[in-house]
């Protein structure tokens, strides 16, 4: 007999591999692993999602880590979103606004009006990390 936690898991992968690639999934909240950091995905509010030149998706708990992940490994993603309220949208599209409290202390966040564009919050997410270095 399945677990809850292995028949969520399943259903998730399900789902992933019907996709067409061309639109944004969930992770499973609060059981998906953040590639960069390894925490679990389990705020909305700061997730981030891409997939990778082979279709293979990444998920973030931090749009902060989706900048270290994509600047460690290079290479051209397919397509890149962040969550918007309840929805999914394309991360070169979206507003952002810094200071929020969000997971790895990054503090960017989705705004609708936020004055910050996607280029902004990859510069201020790699000066972070600069000034979190030893």
């Amino acid at each position: 007999m399945l677990t809850i936690t292995r028949r969520l898991l399943l259903a998730g992968l399900a789902l992933a591999a019907c996709s067409n690639g061309h639109e944004a999934v969930d992770p499973i909240w609060g059981k998906q692993a953040c590639e960069s950091c390894r925490m679990l995905v389990s705020d909305p509010r700061y997730a981030a999602e891409f997939i990778d030149e082979s279709g293979q998706r990444h998920f973030f708990d931090d749009i902060g880590c989706l900048d270290a992940y994509l600047s460690e490994h290079g290479g051209k993603p397919r397509a890149v979103w962040v969550r918007s309220g309840p929805r999914w949208i394309d991360a070169e599209a979206a507003h952002y606004a810094s200071g929020a409290p969000s997971p790895m202390a990054y503090g960017y966040v989705v705004a609708d009006f936020g004055a910050l564009d996607f280029a902004s919050v990859r510069r201020g997410a790699a000066a972070h990390r600069k000034d979190m270095s030893p």
